[in-house]
């Protein structure tokens, strides 16, 4: 199915002139200004509502979908922990029937009458024998304590093994839960994204449609120049709807920064997909980690994390290559692609695109490497 035109600010001033134009015409041939404006102003209003509700939903998503991705990080730690704490639950079990085994030897002795006395015979030895059967029964007494000594020791620590297994399967279970709750959401935003951006879609073609009805009830009333002026309000909205390729430019600085520039142009037109990483689909930290590691740099794949993976720059200092973070969450980020412009996966419904970067919530900038 072909992919319909998004209505970009840009796309809807040039739209509204087109209709102004259009409206214009027809207030001066029929006297219906006030009802055809009055129609245009709120048609405009319900527009820019739906467009501030769709950003405010677009940036929902990439915080879920970014959660999401902390998520995943916290939930191979738990597991991790959970191993360990299982291996040091296992070694405490095996010390604690290596002692248990010792324990039941002195008890089987004593329950079988063995004392010491009877044992090493007392009565009937020199003094140099009997003293040297007290020391053996002294080492044994020693060995008994020591063992028993042990045995407390490997229960106390089997007891710690078990409660650190506990505690990191819950904080397991914990994550897994919280990922759960927040694909819910982000299915849930995505949702009302797309039947918003539906809405606006059928808003921009009823405008459109509206605008050249007009036109034509009026061809057969009007001169030759209130013709042409509708032919170019109307060659002006088309125009609004044609999608400019885009070509990469040649990128300077690092080797590092030229490649992931030139990856990211690579990847425009792909679709976002939230927790993607690529080569087909991506989300915004999803495609910066792609791309500057086509350059041989790691970054973890979470805004959070990628904020911290670089030096910070100023905008004055800003060049191709560098991320560039945006909202107090750093839910968003894009690639700087010089000029003013950054590539980024912006949200659920949209392609990897070139956009602006200078927007209310900018954050700050990272560079890679450097």
């Amino acid at each position: 199915m072909a992919r319909r035109p998004r209505l970009t600010p840009a796309r809807t001033a040039i739209v509204a002139t087109a209709i102004a134009a259009v409206t214009s015409t027809v207030c001066v041939g029929l006297g219906a200004a006030p009802a055809a404006a009055d129609s245009l102003a709120g048609v405009k209003a319900d527009i820019a509502s739906a467009q501030h509700r769709l950003a405010e939903l677009d940036a929902q998503a990439e915080a879920a979908a970014e959660r999401y991705n902390a998520a995943r990080i916290k939930l191979a730690a738990d597991q991790r922990a959970v191993a360990v704490a299982q291996s040091r639950l296992d070694r405490a079990q095996k010390v604690l029937g290596g002692l248990q085994k010792s324990i039941e030897g002195f008890v089987v002795a004593a329950y079988q009458g063995g004392s010491l006395d009877s044992t090493f015979g007392l009565t009937e030895e020199s003094p140099e024998a009997f003293l040297a059967k007290v020391s053996t029964m002294e080492a044994v007494s020693n060995s008994q304590s020591q063992v028993l000594a042990r045995l407390a020791a490997a229960q106390r620590e089997q007891e710690q093994a078990q409660a650190d297994a506990r505690a990191a399967f819950a904080a397991q279970q914990k994550a897994t839960a919280q990922m759960k709750a927040d694909r819910a959401r982000v299915l849930s935003a995505a949702h009302e994204e797309q039947q918003i951006l539906g809405r606006l879609r059928t808003r921009e073609a009823t405008l459109i449609r509206q605008a050249r009805e007009r036109a034509e009830r009026l061809a057969a009333q009007r001169a030759a120049a209130a013709l042409a002026a509708r032919q170019a309000a109307a060659a002006a909205a088309a125009a609004a709807l044609v999608v400019q390729p885009v070509s990469p430019p040649v990128v300077t600085g690092s080797g590092g920064a030229s490649v992931a520039v030139q990856w990211a142009y690579r990847e425009l037109g792909k679709p976002y997909v939230w927790g993607a990483a690529g080569p087909d689909s991506f989300d915004c930290s999803g495609l910066t980690q792609y791309v500057w590691g086509k350059a041989g740099v790691y970054l973890d794949h979470y805004t959070g994390s990628q904020w911290n993976e670089g030096r910070h720059v100023s905008q004055a200092e800003l060049q191709p290559g560098d991320l560039v973070f945006f909202g107090s969450d750093l839910h968003h980020v894009g690639l700087y692609i010089g000029n003013g412009n950054m590539i980024e996966a912006p949200h659920t419904g949209a392609d990897v695109r070139v956009s602006p970067y200078l927007r209310s919530d900018y954050a700050g900038a990272v560079r890679p490497g450097g």
